[in-house]
């Protein structure tokens, strides 16, 4: 059975974070959130939920700025805002990060201080807006072992995912999170882009 980890960044947001939550709640799997500091500041209840349904965190930046144009100490300080409005909400904090627009190197990941987690299959909806090609593209390019980027912020992605679920589950997918993906086994100054691609920082 192959593995896949569905992952959804800028949330959470009223709405489509919500209807996500819904649909992998009656599916019975888990995702990995990305979480957008200042996104959950304006809607805890929604992480809150998220929490309780067991799914994974990381971070993405409290204000979602490009870090490889921030200064060390501004990195670290986009990542510790974050970290203190999840943990006021969850009682815990991410323990990895997305970059946003994936722009990282080895300074930022030094600046971090924790793994780095893009992505090896982008649904490209934050390009199409467009259901119908969010799930034509992950039904051509799904392969074990891949990190699945979309956003609960889209409402395209709320309507298609249960479509994409049966797809997969259809096809011997299994739904795992990011821990669960790596086993728990991840490192700083590395960036995990699949379970088949890691890349150490130097």
């Amino acid at each position: 059975m192959s593995k896949i980890a569905l992952t959804f960044d800028d949330g959470p947001v009223p709405g489509t974070t919500p209807t996500i939550l819904k649909t992998l709640r009656a599916a019975g799997i888990h995702a990995t959130f990305m979480l957008w500091g200042e996104h959950v500041q304006q809607h805890p209840d929604i992480l809150k939920q998220a929490y309780q349904d067991g799914h994974a965190f990381g971070s993405h930046t409290f204000s979602h700025r490009s870090l490889t144009e921030l200064e060390d100490q501004q990195i670290k300080q986009e990542l510790a805002r974050t970290d203190q409005v999840v943990m006021q909400v969850i009682g815990d904090k991410p323990q990895f990060f997305r970059p946003p627009y994936g722009n990282v190197d080895a300074r930022v990941s030094h600046a971090a201080g924790r793994p780095a987690v893009t992505w090896s299959l982008d649904s490209e909806d934050w390009k199409s807006h467009d259901a119908v090609l969010i799930l034509a593209r992950i039904v051509r390019l799904a392969q074990d072992g891949d990190i699945v980027l979309m956003h609960d912020i889209q409402p395209a992605t709320a309507t298609v995912l249960p479509q994409v679920i049966d797809f997969l589950q259809a096809n011997d997918f299994h739904f795992v999170t990011i821990p669960e993906m790596f086993a728990g086994m991840m490192e700083p100054d590395c960036l995990y882009r699949s379970q088949n691609s890691i890349e150490k920082f130097e």
